[in-house]
C-alpha cells in the first residue's frame, strides 16, 4: 500500500539561511496515523509541516533539496492551493490564519474555496461547530473570541474541509485543559473513523503522548528518533526526559523500588497508567522532600475594587472582581477559554477600559494615567509576541524597547546581555525575529518586554510555543525577577509549569475568582487545573504538584 506521505532525503534552506531548517529528512506517513512530533525550539517541526502542504517552497522559497510527496503529488509541482482538498495546516498563530469575520462564515470559507454546493457547506460546518464545542460561538465576532477560541475555530475551519491529512501546529498552546482533553480526543477520533492521518507538532507532551500512534523527534532540523510511544520514552530517558510526561520522568527514578513493569521498561505515559503500575504500597514508598522557602511579599503592585470588565456592558466577562498582587509574588491566573483572563490584564496598563470598579498600579488609579505612563510601571506581553516586533533584528528590538523606556545609553549594554543570556538569543540577535519559530519569536518577545526591569511584569501565555529547557530558564527568570520586588502576573493554561513557577493561584470563572490562594492549595484536589503528579499522588500525599517535590524511598536499602 502506497504511503499517505513520503520525505525521500530532504535537506531544506529558507532564503538567507546559512543552516538548514530540515537536514537530510526521510519518512514515510501511512493513513490513519497518529503522528506527534517532537524538539526544541527551531528544530525544524513547523517547517516538516510545511513541507507536507507544499508551503515550503512555494510561499517560503528557499531552497529545497530531495522529494517530498502526498497522497501522489510531488509538491515541488503541487501549490498548496492544489494540495488544499488532501492537506490541511492549523498554524501556531491562529489570528494570522483568521480571514473572515464571524466563527461561522470563517469554517465555510475553506468550503466555499473548493466549490462545495450550499446545502453540504451548512452541513459541515454544523458538524465542525458541534465537534470542537463552538455551537454557542456560531455567530461570534472573531476580534472579539480569547486565543484560546480562535485556536478551535481554525481547527474547525480545516476539520470541515475533511483532509487526508491534517497537520496541527501547537494545537493546544491556548487551549485550557478541558478543551485539550476534548480537541485531542476528537482528533484521535477522526483518524479512527475516517482514516485521516493527524501529524502533529506539540511541546506539552503530557497532554498528547499518549494519543499519539507514532512519535518523530527534531535536533537542528535532523530526523534523530521515529518511534513507537514506549520505544521513543525508552530512548528519550538517558538524554531528554524534559520531552516525556511527569509521571514517567517519576517513574524512570523508581531505582530498585520499581514494579516489575517499570523494571522491564514500561514508562506510564498518563496517570491512569501510573496508577496501574503503581503497587499497592506504592505510595508509602514515596517521601515528601522539604519545600522551597516562600518568598515575602512587599507593597501593593496591582489592586481591583469591584472590577466588572468585557466587550458587553449587558454581558461582562467579569463583574464586582476584587484582589491584591504584591510586589514579591508570583501570581498565575487561570480559567476556561473565553472566561475573560487577557481581557483582565489588558486593564492593568489602560489598553481597555473597565465598565465600572476601580484598578490601580503601584498605588495610582490607572484610569489617570497614559497608556504609555502606566507602561513604565507595568510591562504586558500578549498572546501574539509577533505583534510586538517593529524592528528588523533581535537586537534592534531590545534596544528599542530600553530607548522607550528611557533608560540611559551605557545601561543599554549591560541590560541587553542579561536578558540575551537568560533566553539563548546569542545566536539570533542579528535575525529577524518575523522570520523565527514560534518558540524563538515567544523568547524574543520576553527578552524586549523583561529588559527594561519594570516593577509588575505580565505575561499572557509566556510559554507558547517554548520547549521544556527553555521553560526552565524562563521560570528562573522570573523567580528571579519577583525575589528583586517585581510582581510577576502569568496568564497561563499551561498547569505543570504554573506548579514549579508561581506561589498563587487566581481561578476566573462564572464571572468572579472562582479561587486565590497558595498555589498548591489551590491546584490540589482540581478536576482540571491540576498536574499529573497530584492527581497520582493527592490521595496520600496533598499539596504535591511536580516530581522533583518527592523521592522514592528505596526499601531495599
Amino acid at each position: 500500500m502506497a504511503p499517505l506521505a513520503e520525505l525521500t532525503h530532504v535537506t531544506y534552506w529558507y532564503p538567507g539561511h546559512e543552516r538548514p531548517a530540515l537536514l537530510d529528512v526521510s519518512l514515510r506517513i501511512e493513513p490513519a496515523e497518529v503522528i506527534l512530533i517532537v524538539g526544541g525550539s527551531g528544530s525544524g517541526k513547523s517547517t516538516l509541516l510545511r513541507c507536507l502542504n507544499g508551503l515550503v517552497p512555494h510561499f517560503h522559497g528557499g531552497t529545497l533539496a530531495g522529494t517530498v510527496e502526498v497522497d501522489g503529488n510531488d509538491t515541488r509541482l503541487a501549490r498548496p492551493r492544489d494540495l488544499a482538498r488532501s492537506v490541511g495546516l492549523v498554524l501556531q498563530d491562529p489570528e494570522g490564519q483568521a480571514v473572515m469575520t464571524t466563527v461561522e462564515r470563517e469554517i465555510a470559507f475553506g468550503l466555499e474555496n473548493q466549490g462545495i454546493p450550499s446545502p453540504a457547506i451548512s452541513r459541515l460546518v454544523e458538524e465542525a461547530l458541534i465537534l470542537l464545542g463552538l455551537s454557542h460561538l456560531r455567530h461570534a465576532e472573531l476580534s472579539t473570541l480569547s486565543g484560546g477560541e480562535l485556536q478551535k475555530v481554525a481547527l474547525a475551519a480545516v476539520v470541515a474541509t475533511q483532509p487526508h491529512l491534517l497537520l496541527l501546529d501547537e494545537p493546544t498552546s491556548q487551549l485550557d485543559p478541558v478543551s485539550t482533553e476534548e480537541l485531542l480526543a476528537s482528533v484521535r477520533r477522526l483518524a479512527e473513523d475516517t482514516g485521516a492521518t493527524i501529524v502533529l507538532s506539540e511541546h506539552r507532551t503530557e497532554r498528547c503522548l499518549h494519543f499519539a500512534t507514532r512519535v518523530i523527534s527534531l535536533d537542528d532540523g535532523a530526523l534523530v528518533a521515529d518511534a513507537g510511544t514506549q520505544q521513543f520514552a525508552q530512548w528519550a530517558l538517558p538524554k531528554h526526559g524534559m520531552l516525556l510526561p511527569p509521571v514517567a520522568r517519576l517513574f524512570s527514578r523508581y531505582g530498585s523500588a520499581a514494579t516489575a513493569d517499570a523494571r522491564e521498561g514500561v514508562l506510564p505515559l498518563t496517570v491512569k497508567d501510573a496508577r496501574r503500575l503503581l503497587p499497592s504500597d506504592g505510595p508509602a514508598r514515596i517521601r515528601r522532600l522539604p519545600a522551597a522557602t516562600k518568598l515575602p511579599h512587599g507593597d501593593i503592585a496591582i489592586a481591583a475594587r469591584k472590577l466588572t470588565v468585557g466587550h458587553d456592558h449587558e454581558n461582562p466577562l467579569l463583574e464586582n472582581v476584587n484582589f491584591v498582587l504584591s510586589r514579591g509574588q508570583t501570581v498565575a491566573i487561570m480559567g476556561e477559554n473565553g472566561v475573560g483572563k487577557s481581557t483582565l490584564v489588558r486593564h492593568f496598563i489602560g489598553l481597555a477600559r473597565p465598565f465600572s470598579g476601580k484598578l490601580t498600579l503601584l498605588g495610582r488609579d490607572v484610569a489617570d494615567m497614559s497608556v504609555a505612563e502606566a507602561a513604565h510601571r507595568c510591562a504586558v506581553l500578549g498572546q501574539n509576541p509577533s505583534d510586538l516586533f517593529v524592528k528588523d533584528t533581535v537586537a534592534e528590538e531590545i534596544a528599542f524597547t530600553l530607548h522607550a523606556l528611557g533608560r540611559e545609553e551605557d545601561e543599554h549594554g549591560p541590560l541587553m546581555s542579561a536578558v540575551v543570556h537568560e533566553f539563548g538569543l546569542q545566536t539570533l540577535l542579528a535575525r529577524n525575529p518575523r522570520d523565527l519559530s514560534g518558540g524563538e519569536q515567544t523568547r524574543v518577545a520576553l527578552a524586549a518586554t523583561v529588559c527594561g526591569e519594570r516593577p509588575v511584569l505580565v505575561l499572557d501565555e509566556p510559554t507558547r510555543g517554548m520547549d521544556a529547557r527553555h521553560k526552565t530558564a524562563l521560570s528562573e527568570a522570573l523567580r528571579r525577577r519577583a525575589e528583586a520586588g517585581s510582581c510577576v502576573v502569568v496568564v497561563t493554561h499551561d498547569v505543570e509549569f504554573a506548579a514549579r513557577l508561581v506561589d498563587r493561584v487566581l481561578i476566573l470563572g462564572d464571572r468572579r475568582v472562582l479561587a486565590d490562594g497558595p498555589t498548591a492549595e489551590t491546584l490540589d484536589g482540581s478536576l482540571f487545573f491540576s498536574t499529573q503528579i497530584n492527581r497520582l499522588l493527592r490521595r496520600s500525599l496533598g499539596n504535591v504538584l511536580h516530581e522533583t517535590e518527592v523521592a522514592w524511598i528505596d526499601q531495599e536499602q
